[in-house]
């Protein structure tokens, strides 16, 4: 896959920090995790950032991606894990969200979790987007749930706010050093 243009970037980079910044400020006006808005207007701003995290996950995944755009996707990534870890510990949490911050605080994957389970890969994914399973899945997941320490508490689960301006704080790479496919291809390939 071809690299995309410096420009290319810098307009992706742009565009992700308008959105972060519209849905920060949504995130920052949700109401009390038990009031009864709270997970209708929660998922809303959380499928937007699945949207972007899967743009950014992407642009970041291309042979020559930039830091920049890296540093954006973890941005959204962090910001996707501290929404979900809240409306997790909210009272009536969907399924697939208590899931999801069990996972994460796990240090597993989507893939691991589903093996483990014996579950479709893709239902993992799905319930985290808000599917409904059906009473077997639901049982498998509820006991994957537990065996995995039950649902974290937001004080353990919150993954610390990153800086406001995405370069803030992001390490001074050599561009050299971004061109060596090798490089590109270990670090897109932690993720």
């Amino acid at each position: 896959m071809e690299a995309p243009p410096e420009g290319e970037s810098s307009v992706i980079v742009s565009l992700s920090e308008a959105a972060m910044h519209m849905y920060t400020a949504a995130i920052d006006a949700l109401p009390a995790p038990d009031d009864d808005t709270f997970h209708q207007r929660a998922d809303i701003v959380l499928s937007g950032l699945r949207k972007l995290r899967g743009g950014l996950t992407e642009a970041a995944g291309r042979s020559r991606s930039t830091a920049s755009v890296i540093v954006a996707l973890s941005d959204v990534r962090r910001r996707y894990d501290t929404l979900m870890a809240r409306a997790a510990a909210a009272p009536g949490a969907g399924l697939g969200q208590q899931l999801y911050a069990a996972r994460v605080s796990a240090r597993l994957s989507a893939q691991e979790v589903a093996n483990g389970a014996g579950l479709r890969p893709d239902l993992i994914d799905d319930l985290e987007a808000g599917e409904i399973p059906t009473e077997d899945e639901a049982a498998k997941v509820r006991g994957l749930i537990t065996a995995l320490g039950g649902v974290p508490t937001v004080a353990h689960a919150e993954v610390p706010d990153g800086p406001e301006d995405p370069q803030e704080g992001a390490e001074e790479i050599d561009p050299e050093v971004l061109l060596d496919d090798d490089v590109v291809e270990s670090v897109s390939s932690e993720g």
